[in-house]
């Protein structure tokens, strides 16, 4: 690395007159790899202690620091007059420490999205959190910044050296998590912070600072293995895993992590995983072992002693009704979890059983540390385990099953609040739903279980996925196989590829007659059928399903059904997300005049962004007052907006290649980390090369820009069609697929930005600062933006429009060709 670093200094041989340009580059990359470690680890953190939703406010958080930076250096100047090496030393040292102690104030002081009904000062809270946790990426923003500001001319070297650090930090906490915990990787950060200080530091006079530095280095080194102690994670109280350890005589046996999840097991009378279980079964279920991820998502891994008739309540189940329908099915059950769906199938005498489970952590606690505990049920001769995505599964597999369940696994309460709203989830999209029916024997029928959640919202909305899925499958009465029935607190969707006959609508009948369940729909059902036993005071599901499945213009139908439950797809896959603009009066009234919902979920993000365009406008605006004295900057404005558009763009394509990775990858953090890696590193091979070019006034960013357009316009349709082909395969080539597939669209994306500031260099350098931090507020704004728009329109939208945005940086830059051109 270090000779790398020496050829990017610009020079042949090694040499003394060269090193503190060397240091200033492993510098740059080393704040670079712990500003991206410090973030990611932040995402799976905050998933863990509050809601996969609010991890999307670190990006935000992340660059609104960033451009703060740039503010600062812009209105006081006179900051950098202490040297680079001296600014940079001790930017990268407060960054060592703000990394844990910024982790720790925010873990006393958290915004609790439930308290928000009663507690205004929770909004100050999510302010104070925003600030707080930005004070770190503020520091970094400042050595970087004051970097590029010292050594202009150099930038594309130095924006090399930022983007490749960052990109080498996207695959390190990958590696880290399951060695160092949460806690501990940012305690590693931390540890990376401090390195930079002390490369930094040596090319000052007098090593003082740096012997205090390597004594921080040692004691946050120490910190690692004990992070979990020292720096424990404050998880919201309304999760399954606080909840549950509650009840009296409760217990944490144990807790994992790895890259994407945090898996704990508790003993506790709370846990009792039976969902929609009938009220007709009186007898005790065995006992169970609550297994939570991100401390919550309850699952159970449930005693069996090898006795089958120890499992008697699975068939009080609601999820049971298909092996009645079906008898020695061969089963797939997708998210396996701890068990359930497997003993269910046991206990019904499935001739063979595929179980697929996403997290290995799991699929370990039943197969090895609880096999006793579990009687050994993914050890059995008849079942197979998988441990990998459902849909990269389903797509992989050459199989046809009898019987294809989809597990339930997260929880009632955060549903019920559209606390998922902004979770992309690809198990519940009409491209799913196909594939299930595509793998379905002749007469085989897909199971569906949801919570029941009045009034009928994401519950109802697994029906038209079914509808929508059948209907591109060219099944022109999918009524006539679908069959839909009600517990006390699940509703059960039964999907069978052919027409549900008459004998089917009699064993239907008699399971929901002895269990006491309802039945919403199937054919051949009389209205007098309905509403029996779970009373409503209206038969609010069967008449909300049947306008749905008989519906002239279904279109209409649903938009002018109170909330959103038209089918998801793969380009917009936001399951969870159900409320409409439209309708906000009409929902709050639907929700007993409670807003809180509202802002957990669907409204969250809108809120968010207002908050940050505030903040930006604020940081962008800031040096206005000391540029307006200055002379011979002229169309400021210009400049300024071509960075503008460079942030927002880039952060556009950005998220929708993860988002897009998604589904690909199977996970989020793999798709995130992934797809961080190969685009900043690409981008930064793109920096350095981009030195090499003539600026001619700025016309070089023609080709480049229009290059940037052109590939990120196809680049859907592109990974659209190689994602599907590629699916099944196994996860390492579907990681280099990836990679290879980003890299040119990364090469070119990583020049207009260097460019523009060689560009700026000649036409104004005190402009720098205030360029970087436009850029930076600029990509808080892209970070949020992108969800806004995708929500509505899908992520092809958001492609397009960062297309769109490019352009218009172009047209800006170009303003100045004359001059620029008079200047080189």
């Amino acid at each position: 690395m270090c000779k790398i670093l020496w050829y990017l200094g610009g020079i042949g041989i090694p040499g003394r007159a060269a090193t503190p340009q060397i240091l200033r580059y492993i510098g740059i990359f080393l704040i670079s790899v712990a500003t991206l470690v410090l973030e990611i680890s932040l995402t799976r953190v905050l998933s863990v202690a509050q809601w996969y939703h609010f991890a999307f406010m670190v990006v935000s958080i992340a660059l609104f620091g960033f451009g703060a930076s740039g503010t600062l250096l812009s209105v006081f100047p006179r900051l950098m007059d202490r040297g680079l090496d001296q600014l940079a030393t001790i930017s990268s040292a407060l960054f060592s420490v703000a990394c844990v102690g910024s982790f720790m104030l925010a873990n006393r002081v958290h915004f609790d999205p439930f308290r928000l009904a009663w507690d205004p000062m929770q909004v100050l809270y999510i302010i104070v959190d925003y600030a707080v946790l930005s004070i770190p990426f503020f520091l970094s923003g400042l050595c970087i910044t004051s970097a590029m500001s010292k050594m202009a001319e150099n930038v594309n070297k130095l924006y090399f050296s930022n983007l490749v650090g960052s990109g080498c930090g996207s695959i390190l906490v990958i590696l880290l998590f399951p060695h160092l915990k949460g806690s501990g990787v940012i305690a590693f950060a931390s540890f990376l912070g401090g390195a930079s200080a002390l490369v930094f530091s040596l090319n000052l006079v007098g090593r003082r600072r740096t012997r205090l530095l390597l004594v921080w280095m040692i004691a946050i080194s120490l910190l690692f293995f004990k992070a979990q102690l020292l720096l424990p994670i404050s998880i919201s109280p309304y999760k399954s895993l606080p909840t549950a350890l509650r009840y009296p005589d409760s217990e944490l046996l144990e807790t994992e992590w790895n890259a994407f999840s945090r898996v704990d097991v508790i003993k506790s009378g709370f846990v009792r995983y039976a969902p929609g279980l009938s009220l007709q079964y009186y007898k005790p279920i065995p006992q169970q072992l609550g297994v939570t991820v991100d401390g919550d998502a309850l699952n159970a891994i449930t005693n069996y002693d090898g006795v089958k008739s120890s499992l008697e309540f699975t068939g009080f189940l609601p999820m049971s009704m298909p092996y009645h329908i079906h008898t020695h099915p061969h089963v797939l059950v997708l998210g396996a979890g701890g068990g359930l769906g497997v003993l269910t199938a046991m206990y019904h005498n499935a001739s063979s059983i595929v179980a697929v489970e996403v997290n290995p952590i799991i699929v370990d606690l039943v197969r090895n540390r609880y096999r006793e505990f579990a009687g050994d049920i993914y050890g059995q001769e008849d079942v197979r385990v998988g441990v990998s995505e459902s849909r990269s599964f389903i797509r992989g597999s050459r199989e046809t099953y009898d019987i294809i369940e989809i597990s339930m696994t997260d929880n009632p309460a955060a549903s019920s609040t559209g606390i998922y709203a902004l979770s992309e989830n690809y198990l519940y999209t009409t491209e799913a739903f196909e594939d299930y029916y595509a793998h379905l024997s002749e007469g085989g029928v897909l199971s569906v279980t949801r919570w029941l959640l009045p009034p009928p919202r994401e519950d109802v909305r697994v029906v038209s996925l079914a509808v929508s899925a059948l209907e591109n499958q060219g099944v022109g009465d999918p009524e006539d196989h679908i069959a839909i029935i009600r517990s006390w607190s699940t509703i059960t969707l039964l999907v069978k590829k052919g027409r549900l006959t008459t004998e089917d609508g009699a064993v239907i009948r008699e399971f929901c007659g002895e269990r006491k369940f309802d039945i919403i729909h199937m054919p051949g059902l009389e209205p007098s059928e309905v509403n029996i036993y779970n009373k409503f005071p209206e038969p609010y599901y069967h008449r909300l399903v049947h306008d749905m499945l008989y519906s002239e213009d279904r279109t209409r139908f649903y938009g002018e059904y109170l909330f959103d439950i038209t089918p998801v797809t793969d380009e917009r896959p936001f399951f969870f997300h159900f409320f409409k603009w439209d309708r906000l009066s009409e929902t709050y009234e639907s929700l007993g005049g409670k807003w809180q919902p509202l802002v957990e979920g669907g409204y969250l993000v809108q809120i968010v962004f207002v908050q940050a365009l505030f903040l930006s406008l604020v940081f962008i605006f800031l040096p206005m007052r000391r540029f307006r004295r200055e002379t011979g900057i002229i169309g400021r404005g210009r400049l300024l907006a071509y960075f503008l558009c460079l942030g927002l763009g880039y952060m556009f394509i950005e998220i929708a290649l993860i988002q897009k990775s998604i589904l690909f990858l199977g996970h989020p953090v793999h798709a995130v980390s992934a797809v961080l890696f190969s685009l900043l590193v690409s981008s930064g091979v793109g920096s350095y090369l981009s030195g090499g070019l003539k600026l001619r006034g700025g016309r070089v960013l023609i080709p480049i820009i229009l290059s940037v357009c052109l590939l990120a316009v196809a680049y859907p349709l592109l990974m659209r069609n190689i994602f599907s082909a590629v699916l099944g395969q196994p996860m390492s080539i579907r990681i280099v697929t990836l990679l290879l597939l980003i890299a040119p669209l990364g090469l070119v994306l990583g020049m207009p930005f260097p460019t523009g500031m060689r560009l700026l260099n000649v036409l104004s350098k005190e402009l720098i600062p205030w360029a970087w931090a436009v850029n930076g507020c600029a990509s808080v704004l892209g970070s949020i933006l992108p969800v806004i728009v995708a929500l509505s329109f899908g992520f092809s939208a958001v492609v397009l429009l960062a297309s769109t945005i490019y352009l218009v940086g172009l047209l800006m830059i170009l303003s100045f060709q004359g001059v620029a051109k008079k200047r080189e």
